[in-house]
């Protein structure tokens, strides 16, 4: 489970890496399929952008992932 994180991570990762860029064809393969993630929709509803451009719910989305991975690695390693 905490390696399906971490690659969860890396296509979060590239999925805010890529929104800075404005000229990206969403519409195509493969970048549609990680165009709407929901775990990222979730945290849009709980944190607004700041100056309503500023996503800032990538941020809380990450760290989530994070101490879910440490609990699930500290775990694995008791065991």
């Amino acid at each position: 489970m905490a390696k399906w994180l971490d690659i969860y991570s890396g296509v979060l990762m590239i999925r805010v890496l890529l929104s800075w860029f404005p000229n990206i064809p969403w519409d195509r393969q493969p970048l549609s399929a990680i165009r709407d993630l929901p775990y990222l929709n979730l945290f849009r509803n709980i944190i607004p952008p700041v100056f309503d451009t500023l996503d800032v719910s990538p941020l809380l989305a990450f760290a989530v992932l994070g101490t879910l991975g440490s609990i699930l690695n500290s775990n694995g390693m008791k065991g």
